[in-house]
């Protein structure tokens, strides 16, 4: 894109451009602005015609808006194929994003079925250690009942 100045016929007058280090002055020795615009050119005209009123005068006399575009002007068909492939790329992202909370929560999942897991094993456990008790008390009771007969029988009914 060509060189363009916010300075429009006798408004600015910006005459001439100087170099400073790799960097452009204008007439009032402020740097300019380097100003890139690969999608819209016509929103940065737009942006530069809000900087003066109705009448046409410039309404921010203070400040040097002189700018000088830095991007060349590219082939037909190139902004629309690089925003193709830009969407591509924020699709494929979003879709990994969607696959990275998939496995996030897969993951968790897999988690609480363990804890789950975890659970049913230590309550097994319990039963087992239950019925273990439960057979020794059974074998205790069995003893008593084995004592109390052997001292039925042997005192013939006078176990006092």
């Amino acid at each position: 894109m060509s060189s363009s100045s916010s300075a429009s016929r006798n408004q600015l007058l910006v005459t001439h451009v100087q170099s400073q280090e790799g960097g452009k002055l204008c007439d009032c020795v402020v740097p300019a602005k380097e100003r890139t615009c690969w999608n819209k050119p016509w929103e940065a005209i737009l942006e530069l015609s809000k900087q003066y009123d109705d009448n046409g005068v410039f309404t921010r006399l203070r400040k040097c808006s002189f700018f000088e575009w830095k991007d060349e002007e590219q082939a037909d068909g190139y902004y629309k194929n690089l925003q193709y492939s830009l969407k591509q790329k924020l699709d494929a992202k979003v879709e990994l994003s969607e696959m990275n909370n998939l496995r996030r929560r897969i993951a968790e999942v897999e988690f609480l079925q363990l804890q789950e897991q975890y659970k049913v094993v230590k309550s097994e456990k319990e039963v087992h250690d239950a019925r273990k008790a439960i057979g020794r008390y059974m074998m205790i009771v069995a003893l008593l009942f084995a004592c109390l007969a052997l001292c039925v029988l042997k005192l013939g009914g006078d176990c006092s």
